[in-house]
């Protein structure tokens, strides 16, 4: 389920996987079984409205789906909370089950396989509560939260009051995270010393220079552009954001940075989740989660293996058969350097293989300085379900990214990725409940499919093409490797500075990914694991189709089926294969 605690799906570059909000135990009667429409719109409802956050960037008018705006709070971050959750997923999961799958609609039995899976996965990490990390330098909800309240949309002027107040309620949730990392130190599982610097630093940048903080730029912005306001209410309202930043934004970040730094020295695991008693048991159900991949860590591995190797053969073949091709990637240009002139025409290049879909609005926005040294090269913001033609896309326009070769970037965040999919199911009008079930292994694994198809797209040579698809999926697989080695095997620094030496890369490198990977277990599998999943799924329809096999078709059938886990998928184009044949 997303909530406030996963709403940083909603920034489609790096997730992760915390227990939802909600406040429901678990019940000791049998109720009387709804209608499965009924069901699921009341979990949806319930759900959605755990805090603001989600609400907002869910919905742009609850009042549609039957749902009064709760007070503006960003949840509860408790372990007794996270208790109540798992007992509400049983009672969900209860219900459910209850339901004769034979007896439902075609999207409805779709919703029921969706959901026995991941409420099974999401009652099983109750077992691993103090696992769990809200906070990361990139993924961690101290990072996430500015991007959000940045681009939270004012779409009538209580949205502007609610935005305020929920200014107000971010002192007592950091407090709740503070005190959940005091119980992890407690017992055993607080965050190493250089995981908790890096993200003491980000905090410390973010805050760094309070008058003039993104949050009061970002919302004077807004409220200059808000039709109807007055010049006395805009006024007003700017001193009562301002007051809200200096006074709530900023002592929360300076006191989660007290905490970090009080309870620096208390780790007992210098190393990954599996320096824990559980952790490669935790580790394995975070990325079958995340990935939405039902393969074992050790399937994974080998998955990963073969596709490097295979990628790595195709450079070296490439290489021997041209010899020119060295010069090539030294020299070679993309033909399109603006972000909405890629957008532009990466819309028009991929009528041949994608389905059509209706013109949307795509606005592209800088990161805030403050914020360029802890995201990542680019993000895509999903727009709220009943206002889905409104996107944006964020660029780190940090120096040590190269624009350049912004070209399969946008390509991943935009067409014909996340924007391209998000459009293309929301178009569908799916059921509402659809919307809060993240399968970041889909989403991610559909843009990094894409991103290696834009090349075909990039007027390069055949060999430059597959060269540089080759290169990038190499690296996808190292990092997610890297990633299985430091959280399931124990790989030390020295081990994963060893294995990236081997592909040519130094060890102060190797070092930077070793406590990337270190201080957020998983991030890189959905991308790797999404992919590979959906390579499988191709060769599988082609080799059942033959000639009747077209990217047209088998792209359409996976954007139709949307997010899933990829044993659902799998199950359904048993189905779809028959109707092509």
């Amino acid at each position: 389920m997303k909530s406030f605690k996963k709403i940083v799906a909603c920034i489609l570059c790096f997730t992760i996987m915390i227990a939802s909000c909600g406040c429901q135990l678990k019940s000791t009667k049998e109720e009387p079984l709804k209608s499965f429409d009924a069901f699921i719109t009341e979990m949806f409802q319930k759900e959605v409205s755990a805090d603001t956050i989600s609400l907002h960037y869910c919905i742009s008018n609850p009042e549609n789906y039957g749902i009064k705006e709760p007070e503006a709070s960003l949840g509860e971050y408790s372990v007794t909370h996270m208790n109540e959750e798992i007992s509400k997923a049983e009672n969900y999961l209860s219900t459910l089950k209850r339901y004769d799958p034979a007896e439902l609609t075609e999207e409805e039995k779709l919703i029921y396989d969706i959901l026995m899976i991941t409420l099974e996965n999401t009652i099983k990490t109750g077992d691993y509560l103090y696992y769990q990390e809200t906070l990361g330098p990139t993924t961690g909800v101290q990072a996430q939260l500015p991007i959000l309240l940045a681009e939270y949309s004012f779409y009538k002027e209580s949205d502007i009051t609610t935005y305020l107040n929920l200014l107000g309620s971010i002192g007592t949730y950091f407090e709740q995270i503070s005190e959940f990392e005091r119980e992890k130190s407690e017992k055993g599982f607080f965050m190493s010393d250089d995981v908790a610097d890096m993200i003491i630093s980000q905090c410390s940048d973010f805050i760094k220079d309070p008058e003039n903080n993104l949050l009061i730029e970002c919302f004077n912005e807004k409220i200059a552009s808000f039709e109807g306001l007055s010049a006395e209410s805009m006024i007003s309202y700017a001193e009562q954001n301002k007051k809200a930043v200096l006074e709530s934004v900023i002592p929360a970040y300076e006191n989660l940075i007290a905490t970090l730094q009080e309870l620096k020295g208390t780790s007992t695991n210098q190393i990954g989740l599996c320096g824990f008693n559980e952790g490669k048991a935790y580790y394995e159900l975070l990325c079958q989660m995340s990935t939405g991949s039902s393969k074992t860590i050790k399937e994974m591995k080998t998955a990963l293996s073969n596709t490097l190797n295979s990628s790595i053969l195709t450079m070296t073949t490439i290489q021997i058969q041209n010899p020119t091709i060295t010069t090539q990637l030294n020299t070679f240009k993309f033909p399109k350097t603006d972000p909405y002139e890629i957008l532009t025409y990466l819309k028009g290049a991929i009528k041949d293989d994608f389905p059509a879909i209706n013109d949307v609005n795509c606005s592209v926005r800088y990161v805030h300085e403050s914020m360029r040294d802890h995201l990542s090269p680019a993000m895509y913001l999903v727009p709220p379900i009943d206002c889905y033609t409104e996107n944006y896309i964020y660029i780190n326009n940090n120096p040590v990214y190269d624009m350049s070769e912004i070209f399969p970037t946008i390509a991943h965040e935009g067409y014909p990725g996340h924007l391209y999919q998000n459009v293309y199911f929301r178009s569908q009008n799916p059921n509402p409940v659809r919307n809060i079930i993240n399968i970041t292994g889909y989403d991610e694994g559909w843009a990094t499919y894409v991103e290696a198809y834009s090349y075909s797209l990039a007027g390069l040579t055949k060999d430059l093409q597959n060269m540089l698809v080759a290169n990038m999926i190499a690296l996808h697989c190292l990092y997610s490797l890297s990633d299985i080695g430091i959280h399931y095997e124990g790989w030390t620094k020295s081990d994963t500075a060893e294995f990236w030496n081997v592909y040519g890369i130094s060890s102060d490198i190797a070092e930077d990914i070793y406590y990337t990977i270190l201080s957020e277990p998983g991030i890189y599998l959905p991308y790797s694991i999404g992919y590979i999943e959906i390579m499988e799924l191709q060769t599988k329809a082609k080799n059942a189709l033959g000639d009747k096999f077209t990217l047209m078709n088998f792209h359409e059938f996976l954007l139709k089926i949307g997010p899933c886990p990829y044993s659902v998928i799998n199950a359904y184009m048993e189905k779809w294969l028959s109707s092509q044949k």
